[in-house]
């Protein structure tokens, strides 16, 4: 049975629809979400709402800092942060869905371990901080070297925006190099990094998620309005507009 891995949404309802499409032409029901599906973005009700009926959705950072205090954002983000506090609280809204939207912040787990893989926003040491990057390759092998002995298989990690994968020999593996598709070898482990839906920051603005059938991991990329996000962010005063030019790009 084949599963989808989405990371990263942002709040960006434009690009989680044309994914959530994309998805459901695959004929894939069972979708585990990393994380971070707000902050940054325009629409953070809407995303919300369209993935709380996922097979799982952990805590990302964002989520973390809406639901307790963002301490190590910069002064930026954590405008966002607090722009998007009062979105969830909009007195225009029924208060049961106000509600509803913190009840399932509440509930979002840091780190998910089943048979065939482990599940984490962030990084197994630090579930919703550590970001792990192609620079540990070369920079950070005891850090690569220690991640990899938390987890018995594979784990599927966000947060860097970055989609690939780490082999055990501190190997990046960019999913352009390799057709997409990787294939886990026998008694080997990997770090994949399934790349942001909402927010990609590699150079390609299509959005970016993985799927897995036990065996196999397939690297997708998919096209969306990003304009009409980058429209919504311009009109929001408390939304910078960088958020908005970075989409644009990819970066």
């Amino acid at each position: 049975m084949q599963i989808a891995i989405v990371s990263d949404i942002h709040a960006n309802i434009e690009a989680l629809d044309a994914v959530l499409a994309d998805i459901s032409k695959k004929m894939i029901r069972d979708i585990v979400c990393l994380g971070d599906i707000i902050g940054y973005g325009p629409n953070p009700r809407e995303c919300l709402q369209k993935l709380m009926g996922c097979k799982a959705v952990l805590m990302g950072n964002h989520e973390e800092a809406v639901l307790y205090y963002g301490e190590d954002f910069n002064p930026k983000a954590r405008e966002a942060i607090d722009w998007t506090r009062d979105q969830l609280n909009r007195a225009d809204c029924p208060k049961e869905e106000n509600y509803d939207l913190w009840n399932f912040l509440g509930v979002m787990e840091q780190l998910i371990t089943t048979e065939e893989a482990m599940f984490v926003h962030a990084s197994p040491r630090d579930p919703t901080k550590e970001y792990v990057t192609p620079d540990d390759c070369k920079k950070n092998r005891e850090k690569l070297e220690d991640i990899f002995t938390r987890f018995e298989r594979i784990c599927f990690i966000g947060h860097s925006h970055i989609p690939g994968v780490y082999t055990q020999e501190c190997r990046y593996i960019d999913p352009k190099t390799i057709g997409s598709e990787y294939r886990l070898e026998d008694g080997r482990k990997a770090i994949v990094n399934v790349g942001a839906v909402g927010q990609p920051r590699d150079g390609d603005p299509r959005s970016s998620y993985v799927t897995f059938d036990g065996r196999t991991v397939r690297f997708h990329r998919v096209e969306y309005d990003f304009r009409s996000t980058m429209d919504k962010i311009y009109k929001e005063d408390r939304l910078p507009n960088y958020l908005a030019d970075r989409l644009a790009v990819g970066r």
